[in-house]
């Protein structure tokens, strides 16, 4: 039910002004929640902005889909989820729209459905898909890990580093949560999703499922600089005897300058105590640099 006071003053305008109303609606409610936002979606309603969504939501082209869906979203039209869903399935920009509606108004099923709904089909996501899979799996990822367990094999490179990715990004993970695929990931050809599958697993040394599927030893020693890398950050979130030790031999065989500096900032203090004669080349260079760095920041900062 609309606003009598914002009906009044619609009804008072003229078509070019309401153009105006609508661009300058739009602009404030990317910036504005609360009450005030509340009340600026009246004027959306007012201004017939609701009724226009829903008819180019029904009977639109794909553009005409995506202006819907976007101010869905904007004014928190109340739409079936099945409407979403037979509305949008049809192509990813306006599968991400879709799944961002669900989203913003919070609907109890939105981490299941949306990410459903922006893992179909194998190609990468959009940045709006992206953030969207991010924002429905950051405090709890099981729906996007299920999703991923059962399709990744059939995902183009770009769309399976997008998914560790957010993995990597999002809140952990429960402990009965099936993740020994991950480390299946680690036979990949391609470094960049071997880099990848080091990233998502960062905080998740406590897994029995990731401890049992990652060698740390295999792992460390990659032929590409820089899945070795993103395995030293790796290890230095697992915070064990094994990862520790896996560290301390990278450190005395490294030769790759900035693997070398990811290792040793890796180890933390415990880099400090290796004799120097122990250390390549390339790591007794990346300690000097990381603990002369590391005291002229904190120098700085006092």
């Amino acid at each position: 039910m609309t606003d009598p006071e914002w009906e009044e003053w619609v009804n008072s305008l003229s078509e070019s002004e309401r153009r105006v109303a609508t661009e300058l609606l739009e602009e404030y409610l990317q910036r504005i929640q609360g009450r005030d936002r509340a009340a600026l979606q009246q004027l959306g309603y007012a201004l017939g902005i609701d009724q226009m969504a829903r008819r180019k939501l029904r009977d639109g082209d794909r553009f005409e889909r995506l202006w819907a869906l976007h101010w869905i979203a904007r004014l928190d039209i109340d739409i079936k989820i099945q409407t979403l869903q037979s509305s949008s399935d049809d192509y990813p920009e306006t599968r991400a729209a879709a799944a961002r509606v669900l989203y913003e108004q919070e609907r109890p099923e939105a981490a299941r459905t949306g990410t459903e709904l922006l893992l179909q089909g194998p190609k990468p996501l959009s940045v709006l898909g992206v953030d969207t899979l991010y924002q429905l799996n950051k405090l709890s990822p099981e729906p996007l890990i299920s999703a991923a367990t059962s399709s990744y094999s059939e995902w183009d490179e770009s769309r399976l580093i997008q998914v560790l990715q957010v993995i990597g990004e999002a809140g952990p993970s429960k402990p009965d949560t099936a993740l020994g695929w991950l480390g299946f990931l680690f036979l990949s050809e391609s470094p960049n999703v071997r880099a990848a599958a080091a990233q998502s697993l960062s905080g998740y040394g406590w897994h029995d499922d990731v401890r049992s599927a990652v060698d740390i030893n295999q792992v460390r020693t990659d032929e590409s600089p820089q899945v070795r890398r993103a395995v030293y950050r790796m290890l230095g979130t697992w915070e064990d005897d094994a990862s520790t030790n896996a560290l301390l031999d990278a450190v005395r065989t490294e030769s790759d300058p900035r693997a070398a500096i990811d290792a040793i900032t890796a180890l933390g203090e415990r880099a400090e105590q290796i004799p120097e004669s122990e250390l390549s080349t390339s790591s007794s260079a990346a300690r000097d640099w990381v603990f002369t760095s590391t005291y002229t920041s904190t120098e700085a900062a006092q």
